[in-house]
């Protein structure tokens, strides 16, 4: 059974049809890339599978249950984690007490006068994970602020899979990063274990047939092509419309 389904999705604003019909599958354990020309429609696909966003029609389920129109944080608690391209980290403190601080509350560990944070071994220990999975756990005590931009990025990761999410939601992982950040980007979210299913958002190529088990690809708001990275690869419409290539 797929753990995301979206049937026949359309979003309107204004009178301009944003997202036509859009249908999509992604199965448990999938890296799926939604990739698109700007103004394809990738970012309001986000904002309604998250619950930022009221579809004008159609349906969202995760596994069995429909999520059509649950706000952000009902979607949280279903095991729903999403990144935007915009950093929200908290700049003075430092990457371990980013992090600490979303595990303490998805754990529901609240402030204790007088108990210090180092004894809560369970949040401790999550942070520690996270960290090493979003490849920061030898920059744990440098301030947020200090941390180069895609350092900062690869935070934003680990605070989203502070969560413990079944599903995670990159929006952009390598905009505006570093040959080199983009490589040690890539090489951490291949690296994430199995049981959590991706949908990245992204318009680096070498970037999405680097990560992606499935790409869709969005047109003018309505998916144009869904397969493997080389059927989509080799896809004229996709050549034509995304890549700037005759069909």
């Amino acid at each position: 059974m797929a753990l995301l389904s979206l049937e026949r999705v359309c979003k309107n604003f204004a009178g301009v049809q944003a997202l036509r019909d859009v249908s999509l599958s992604v199965q448990p354990g999938e890296r799926r890339a939604i990739i698109g020309p700007n103004g394809a429609g990738k970012t309001t696909l986000f904002n309604i599978i998250s619950g930022e966003l009221p579809p004008t029609s159609g349906a969202v389920h995760l596994g069995e249950r429909e999520v059509t129109n649950l706000p952000p944080e009902r979607m949280f608690r279903l095991g729903l984690a999403r990144t935007f391209q915009k950093n929200s980290l908290f700049l003075e403190l430092t990457t371990f007490e980013n992090v600490r601080l979303a595990v303490q509350a998805h754990q529901k560990q609240g402030h204790h006068w007088f108990r210090p944070w180092w004894s809560f071994d369970s949040v401790n220990g999550r942070t520690r994970l996270v960290l090493e999975r979003a490849g920061l756990w030898s920059r744990q005590l440098e301030p947020a602020k200090n941390l180069s931009y895609g350092e900062q990025r690869q935070l934003e990761m680990a605070i989203a899979l502070a969560g413990e999410p079944s599903l995670l939601l990159l929006d952009e992982p390598t905009a505006g990063m570093s040959v080199a950040e983009t490589a040690s980007s890539v090489a951490t979210i291949g690296a994430l274990p199995r049981d959590l299913t991706l949908l990245i958002i992204e318009h680096d190529m070498d970037t999405v047939f680097a990560v992606a088990d499935r790409i869709t690809v969005l047109d003018h708001g309505q998916v144009i092509a869904d397969g493997a990275p080389d059927d989509v690869r080799h896809d004229s419409q996709v050549r034509a419309v995304y890549l700037g290539e005759p069909e």
